[in-house]
């Protein structure tokens, strides 16, 4: 299971330095008198997640097989944790932690529930790659720092 010992640490200062420089029309950062791009290649090589293949759409919550392992309770990075330790099923277990993941890595939010998780794309752990999950990460990424930079 995912054991971190610490948590994550992240530069406070570089992470504003990077906010403070990103401009929303062009979608970048400027770097002296250049900008630097920031698009769906950089998210391939950074963060290992495809570029291609089905839309993966947040805007809908579709409950799902995992979804149904809370019985109907609100679903927190806490209680994913708790699930991962009671789960015998192999097949199951794959899921929560591919979920722990995407929620805590990849679609990080302040609120502590996890609602709105197209939760049926993890029901078939082998479709999972037919998914663009790249564009989804870049998209959130960029409206953070449009949001950010305000």
């Amino acid at each position: 299971m995912l054991q971190l010992e610490e948590s994550l640490k992240i530069c406070n200062a570089l992470l504003l330095e990077l906010v403070s420089r990103w401009s929303m029309e062009s979608k970048s950062f400027s770097i002296r008198e250049h900008l630097v791009p920031f698009n769906l290649f950089d998210v391939c090589v950074v963060l290992g997640l495809a570029v291609r293949g089905e839309e993966v759409c947040f805007d809908t919550c579709t409950p799902g097989l995992v979804n149904n392992l809370f019985g109907g309770e609100e679903i927190t990075i806490e209680k994913i944790v708790v699930k991962l330790r009671e789960e015998d099923n192999v097949h199951n277990y794959c899921k929560l932690y591919i979920l722990l993941v995407f929620t805590v890595f990849y679609f990080s939010r302040t609120s502590r529930t996890v609602s709105t998780f197209p939760f049926s794309l993890l029901d078939n752990l082998e479709s999972l790659h037919l998914w663009n999950w790249g564009e989804v990460v870049h998209s959130l990424l960029v409206k953070s720092l449009d949001r950010a930079s305000h």
